[in-house]
């Protein structure tokens, strides 16, 4: 880690700093809003209760020097010297990313150097906190952490004991770790909201500029650069709550503070909200040396967090708008959470509409001509709330713990199915039983027969084949087949997906000899040179048409792909070749026996809502196509299965021609 700037043992003489901890007496602008994120990280360091800090919309270049101070702050707050640098280095810091797998997690392989040879032990990982010490875990982009990390964030923060075995490794242990992470307030639809209530302190930080250095400062003088952190000085009653003396018994709870932070959350929070706030505001009171955390604080621990509801003291004047203090105006009774706009609609003649009512360009603000100040870069119009997934739209395609979309970076040797072994040169991706099973070769030879010794040419990793970025899904519906071909319309995807290397789920719709003519059927092909392909294309027809249990499926094999694929999937098309008309409901298919009475538009409304669901997924991922082969009557169904799937609608190619009983 880089060296880190000292906290400084006294403020400088001319830059005063508040006693207390009242955030209302400060001066507004970006120092503001430095000050507030120090007075977060400092609550989260000395209350046990504060385990983990969310930053949103903090600047890339600034993960470095807020890690750094955080560092220190949680380094002093377990007791270490009272040299920064020797508290930052006495932290043990660990980065989860897309990345991150179980084995880099919970266990690591340790190995010793002996007389016989190399010998090595499975030993806790780094979130296993072992040797016991202060540690901090950094997540630079929670909506980008792998499936292995949002499973330990969930299972460490906040939890009162922890648990982990794995290759024979069984250890217990109570977390003491502090976390930071760092999110964009736009992806935080693309997080699960448990998941982000893990994390009790969470702060807005966009336009967060770091102080200047000493030199620039009045008073600061030859000091050195240490002098001050690059988000300001450090208060001495705050540096007294985080040295060691600071172990006592934390203030008492007076009886108005639960009432309060029940009634600035408001009547529909979760328990975690509440408990974060009262935990902020006692670590507050603990700062400024209170015995007694009274329903001030609460209001206090508010205005720290950014909380909308959260009143300004009386007498104070409100802040400058770029200094994040301002709280968004109060939602009034019976608003609705600001959803994304639908797509665009089609009217009574079959044309598309683009929906009135909002103008194509905002009116911008007024631009100064002359001299004057000039805004401050980078400073947000108003405040955001602490709580982004509030206002978030609602994701169709929300999951407790689903994998992100962007493509996961590593080194692709240590991702794919294990196909064999190969000898390896490092220690990463060790295959440890045939390790051991080629020293033992050489154990009489190696004259200590009682002991295990490992060479380096002994060491074997495993060798795996390289997993599919991309995947083609087709959906098939047999019952649409009539003179036209299917080459034409099927020809440029296949030709993508065998250039690109990609896997194929193909779904059969109504084909003459399916097991169920109820249900749909599947099967995952590693390319598109798999015979079954050719097979399904040339499939004949049945009677019964299960649109909605087809794409059903085909939503669960795109769920799956980005889920749980190991090395992340760049691109994925769904290309779904249907006249629209399905006449089986997606409950019939389920229970595999027809349904009870007329069936009317029940299948054609199931398998529109299954669509919308698929709609629902990042589209900057998934791209739609629905195949219309122009039949009559009924010519609008394909579209309305298009919109619903956020998709395009391609004709298929009519042919007077004979056609071959094979379709091609």
């Amino acid at each position: 880690m880089p060296a880190i700037p000292e906290i400084p043992e006294n403020p400088p003489a001319a830059v005063p700093v508040p006693a207390q901890s009242s955030l209302a007496a400060a001066a507004p602008g970006s120092g503001e809003l430095a000050r507030r994120l120090l007075t977060a990280l400092v609550c989260a360091a000395v209350e046990p209760g504060l385990p983990g800090v969310l930053l949103f919309d903090l600047p890339p270049e600034l993960t470095t020097p807020v890690t750094e101070v955080f560092a220190r702050l949680v380094g002093r707050a377990a007791g270490t010297p009272e040299d920064a640098d020797d508290a930052a280095r006495a932290v043990s810091l660990t980065t989860l990313g897309a990345a991150t797998r179980d084995e880099d997690l919970w266990i690591r392989p340790r190995l010793a150097r002996g007389p016989d040879g190399i010998s090595f032990t499975l030993v806790p990982g780094p979130l296993t906190e072992s040797p016991a010490g202060p540690s901090l875990v950094v997540v630079p982009d929670l909506a980008r952490l792998s499936v292995s990390g949002m499973r330990a964030v969930v299972q460490l923060l906040g939890a009162d004991v922890a648990t982990v075995e794995h290759s024979g490794l069984r250890h217990r242990w109570q977390p003491r770790a502090r976390w930071l992470a760092v999110c964009r307030a736009e992806d935080t639809e693309r997080v699960s909201p448990h998941l982000l209530d893990r994390f009790p302190v969470r702060l807005s930080v966009a336009g967060l500029r770091t102080l200047p250095g000493p030199g620039t400062l009045p008073g600061a003088d030859s000091m050195g650069d240490n002098f001050t952190g690059p988000l300001g000085p450090l208060p001495d009653a705050w540096r007294a709550a985080l040295g060691p003396q600071a172990h006592r018994p934390p203030p008492a709870l007076a009886e108005d503070l639960a009432p309060r932070v029940l009634e600035l959350l408001g009547p529909d929070t979760g328990h975690r909200r509440a408990l974060a706030l009262a935990r902020i505001a006692r670590a507050l009171a603990r700062l400024d040396g209170a015995a007694e955390v009274t329903a001030a604080r609460a209001d206090e621990a508010a205005r720290l967090i950014g909380l909308p509801s959260a009143p300004f003291p009386s007498g104070a004047s409100a802040p400058a708008p770029g200094s994040g203090l301002v709280p968004p105006e109060p939602p009034r009774p019976g608003d609705r959470p600001r959803r994304a706009p639908r797509r665009t609609d089609r009217g009574p003649d079959g044309q598309r509409r683009i929906p009135t009512g909002r103008p194509v360009l905002a009116p911008e603000p007024a631009e100064s001509i002359g001299p004057g100040p000039a805004p401050e870069a980078g400073a947000p119009a108003t405040a955001a709330t602490p709580y982004p997934e509030d206002e978030a739209a609602p994701s169709a395609e929300s999951a407790s713990l689903r994998t992100p979309w962007p493509r996961a970076s590593g080194p692709a040797s240590a991702r794919g199915p294990v196909i064999g072994v190969r000898r390896s040169h490092d220690l990463r991706d060790l295959a440890f039983v045939r390790t051991a099973m080629e020293a033992a070769k050489y154990q009489a030879v190696r004259g200590n027969p009682e002991r295990l010794a490992i060479a380096p040419g002994d060491l074997r990793g495993y060798a795996r084949a390289p997993e599919p970025e991309r995947l083609l899904a087709l959906v098939l519906d047999h019952t649409c087949r009539g003179d036209w071909r299917w080459r034409e319309a099927l020809e440029p995807f296949l030709q993508w997906a065998y250039v690109g290397r990609a896997s194929a789920h193909v779904v059969e719709i109504g084909g003459r000899d399916a097991v169920s003519e109820l249900r749909a059927e599947s099967f995952a092909a590693r390319s598109v040179l798999d015979p079954r392909i050719t097979a399904a294309l040339v499939r004949p027809p049945g009677r019964a048409t299960p649109l909605a249990h087809g794409l059903d499926q085909a939503a669960q094999a795109l769920r799956r792909a980005f889920q749980h694929h190991r090395a992340g999937l760049v691109e994925a098309w769904l290309v779904v070749v249907t006249d629209g008309r399905g006449n089986v409901p997606l409950d019939a298919s389920r229970r595999g026996r027809p349904a009870d009475g007329p069936v009317g538009r029940g299948g054609v409304e199931d398998a529109l809502a299954v669509a919308a669901r698929i709609g629902g997924m990042d589209r900057t991922r998934l791209h739609s196509v629905v195949v219309d082969p122009l039949c009559r009557p009924y010519a609008e169904l394909p579209h309305l299965l298009a919109d619903a799937l956020g998709g395009s609608v391609i004709e298929g190619r009519i042919t007077t021609e004979a056609v071959s009983d094979d379709g091609w």
